[in-house]
């Protein structure tokens, strides 16, 4: 008897998206619609969309010293505050480089859950050292680009339009590591069952899928604002979900603290 599970969703998902792309492929690779005002907002609420989910996650890391809590959270806030860069850069190289490092920063994170085997830190110390540490790394790889984008290596589009090799190499060096994070979500849903684990399974297919259409775009057509449309998707069905535990998750330590004192 035909059961539906998680993984045959996802797959159905993949497939379906996939399908729709591919049949739409030349109509959305050749329509050119311009709206610098309309992607700066995209990507300007993605990337403070990003870092109220890495707020979120971090403050539930800090009392649990969780270490797959702590690598998610350092990922959205990274990526977060390349987005935001990448949302107010100028065109040019710095504009491409800082979302193709905001998109590889956040696959680095999702794919480190791999090695995350002792699930607890030792200290509170530990775990604000990687996360402030990569915030700050982050802030200055941004100011850097946006301040000095002479600095920045040369991966605009090419004269036919179409992305340098760099670019391509690292949007789907990020799509791999997302997809390899998937899987270990979806371990991770098995054996506990949280249904936290399954949104970052879905959240890290959406992110590769969306890496993985950078390369066959270019600036301002179909393709280009598709992915955009998925990262952003992507986003505000995560800050939903994990808003609503953290709000059950509040409520449950108030009633058992009103227990206490009672």
């Amino acid at each position: 008897m035909f059961s539906i599970t998680p993984a045959k969703i996802l797959l159905i998902t993949a497939l379906a998206l996939g399908g729709a792309l591919l049949g739409l492929f030349d109509r959305l690779y050749a329509w050119q619609w311009h709206h610098l005002q309309l992607h700066s907002t995209i990507e300007t609420l993605g990337g403070m969309i990003s870092c109220l989910i890495s707020i979120i996650l971090f403050i539930q890391s800090k009392e649990k010293l969780d270490a797959i809590l702590v690598m998610l959270a350092t990922g959205f806030a990274s990526m977060g505050i390349l987005d935001t860069a990448h949302a107010i850069s100028r065109l040019g190289d710095s504009f491409i480089f800082l979302h193709s490092v905001a998109s590889l920063s956040g696959s680095f994170f999702f794919a480190s859950v791999w090695f995350c085997k002792r699930r607890r830190f030792g200290s509170l110390n530990e775990l604000r050292f990687i996360y402030f540490g990569f915030i700050t790394l982050s802030v200055s790889i941004g100011l850097r680009a946006l301040l000095f984008p002479g600095d920045v290596p040369r991966i605009m589009p090419l004269f036919d339009g179409k992305f340098t090799m760099a670019a391509v190499l690292i949007n789907l060096t990020a799509s791999l590591l997302f997809i390899a994070s998937v899987f270990k979500f979806y371990q991770e849903y098995r054996q506990r069952g949280n249904k936290l684990d399954l949104l970052f399974a879905c959240l890290a297919y959406l992110f590769g899928i969306s890496a993985m259409i950078f390369p066959f775009s270019s600036p301002w057509n179909g393709m280009w604002w598709i992915w955009h449309l998925v990262r952003l998707s992507a986003f505000l069905t995560t800050l939903v979900f994990i808003t609503r535990q953290y709000g059950k998750y509040l409520g449950v330590n108030e009633s058992e603290n009103k227990k206490n004192y009672e």
